[in-house]
């Protein structure tokens, strides 16, 4: 009776393996062979290079450079202890380091774990001349970007690091995976796509324990795309140098074109240390540092104008012809608006428009800004580009703010009109992007046209093709040169607030600005143009709290006397 019983039983289970090899051998044996061959195909990856970015000269500012990893491959690494500790000891690493760096980065048993990341090439030798005590241990030549300048221009550029989750799941299905390099900020991240490079490989043959039985083929990884862009080095590095030690941002542009010639931000950062594991915590003091110095100062802060914004005032006067340049104020140092006192810096007496400019006489600026009213003043100051952002080819854009009396109704808030005395000279709720006062400068001179700024000209060999004019202002040619005329009176009258910048042989134009901030130094501006006859360049000098803008007119002259003696200009 028992052995029935046991009969029974292997009979059933043979029934049972009999069903299992049916199912798996008829029913699902195109599913298992599909599975078999991708099994035993593996793929070893090649990176190719990153695309150059160049300035408009075609002067290389960042490229990429052949560095050794020395990594494993993780199905033929034999993490014995007799391996493990020839390769530590090679390499000056803990076996336990070593370890933990396996199980932290695989991702396959064939794909590429480096454990040594931009090794010296005397390591690369000796790992190579001992690679067959080391089974599974490879020397990988991989591009690394290369930052010939260090940290030049660090905000336009921007910096690489590995793929996070966020842009995974938006790019996943352009090809991009975990642990790819992705540009983060600047044009690496603007132009992320060609200038990415794709990537090769050998395709392999394993048998079913792994091991190697042919090469199936290769294909050459695929460099990405040069990046040509507007910027001229030596006028970069110029601008960059004066800003060291500085919290500020510089715009210097083609006026006509909108072609941004030098654009800075300082502090800045080095770029290369974000795909550097070792520097982590140079990453995070730079992210947390009470300086901002990843913040792009002139696309993304927001600063009060002060005295430049007297620029909109006068052409908004001229246009509604609520004044000549004949128009006098007297300037007593002070004057009563409403139940408030505003002041001047001195007491100008009789002032025409040419002379308020030149002088950055208040007092005339509040009473015109009276005459004016809070609605023109809202009106030509986003006519003239503010409060929006320029179209600059850079992420993260700051719109700048220009306040209104209808929004001071919406918010149930009275507007008074001492609030259009400070609106008049740029100070109250207006903020200003720095690339905006660039863009504004530049309406002034190229006959009232809003350009577009572009920094990025030319991808591998082809030019981008751009319409550089966004808007026609439709302003008056006339009153556009009174204000010119009146803005190289800031420079080259004696008594101007700029006359530190009167070069005999190079004439400059521009307009001052002390901007007041709560509870801190004020900031200071210089935006303006040159040469005065034919302008090649707009420009603004940025200092942030630096108390006056008799700071920002001592950098402009530093600026502007490198480039006159290097023959920039």
């Amino acid at each position: 009776m028992r052995t029935d019983k046991v009969k029974l039983i292997i009979e059933g289970l043979f029934l049972i393996l009999f069903c299992r090899l049916i199912f798996m051998q008829i029913i699902a044996g195109n599913y298992f062979y599909s599975l078999s061959k991708k099994n035993c195909i593996r793929v070893i990856p090649s990176a190719g290079a990153r695309g150059r970015i160049l300035d408009h000269n075609k002067n290389i500012i960042v490229d990429s450079h052949l560095s050794y990893n020395i990594s494993v491959l993780a199905q033929e690494f034999r993490r014995n202890k007799d391996t493990l500790y020839k390769l530590a000891s090679l390499l000056d690493r803990k076996p336990s380091e070593i370890n933990k760096i396996i199980r932290k980065d695989f991702i396959s048993s064939f794909t590429p774990i480096a454990i040594d990341r931009d090794t010296s090439r005397g390591k690369a030798i000796l790992i190579e001349e001992n690679k067959f005590q080391l089974p599974g241990v490879i020397v990988q030549l991989v591009p690394k970007r290369n930052y010939p300048y260090g940290g030049l221009a660090s905000h336009v550029i921007g910096y690489l690091s590995q793929i996070d989750s966020w842009r995974l799941t938006r790019l996943k299905d352009y090809g991009y995976k975990l642990k790819d390099t992705v540009g983060v900020t600047g044009v690496e991240e603007m132009f992320d796509s060609p200038l990415r490079a794709q990537d090769g490989g050998m395709q392999i043959q394993v048998d079913h324990k792994g091991r190697l039985n042919k090469v199936i083929g290769f294909r050459e990884p695929t460099d990405g795309m040069d990046l040509r862009l507007t910027l001229e080095l030596k006028i970069q590095k110029i601008v960059e140098e004066e800003f060291a030690g500085k919290k500020g941002a510089a715009v210097f542009m083609a006026p006509s074109s909108g072609r941004i010639i030098a654009l800075a931000s300082s502090p800045g950062f080095l770029p290369e240390k974000f795909l550097d594991k070792d520097s982590s915590s140079y990453v995070s003091s730079v992210i947390s540092a009470s300086d901002s110095p990843m913040v792009n100062r002139a696309v993304s802060g927001q600063y009060p104008l002060g005295s430049v914004f007297k620029i909109i005032s006068t052409i908004s006067a001229l246009e509604q012809k609520k004044i000549t340049p004949d128009k006098r104020f007297i300037c007593t140092g002070r004057i009563a608006i409403g139940n408030r006192i505003f002041n001047c810096m001195e007491t100008h007496n009789s002032q025409n428009l040419a002379e308020a400019i030149a002088h950055s006489c208040n007092i005339y600026f509040y009473r015109l800004a009276i005459l004016l009213g809070p609605d023109l003043l809202t009106e030509y100051s986003l006519k003239l580009g503010l409060g929006k952002p320029t179209g600059i080819d850079l992420y993260y854009e700051s719109y700048g703010y220009v306040p209104s009396a209808l929004a001071a109704k919406i918010k149930l808030r009275p507007w008074y009109d001492g609030d259009t005395a400070n609106f008049g000279i740029g100070q109250g709720e207006l903020l200003v992007v720095p690339i905006q006062a660039a863009r504004l400068m530049a309406a002034v001179v190229n006959g009232g046209k809003l350009v577009r700024p572009y920094i990025v000209e030319a991808l591998g060999e082809k030019e981008i093709a751009r319409a550089p004019v966004v808007e026609d202002l439709r302003l008056d040619e006339a009153n556009l040169k009174i204000v010119r005329d009146a803005l190289r009176q800031v420079v080259a009258s004696e008594t101007g607030t700029a006359h530190l910048l009167d070069f005999p042989d190079f004439h400059i134009a521009g307009k001052t600005g002390t901007a007041q901030v709560s509870g801190k130094s004020a900031h200071g501006w210089f935006v303006g143009f040159a040469p005065f006859e034919n302008p090649k360049f707009v420009f603004c000098i940025f200092l942030e709290n630096c108390g006056s803008s008799a700071y920002a007119v001592m950098t402009a002259r530093q600026i502007f006397q490198r480039m006159i003696d290097e023959g920039l200009v």
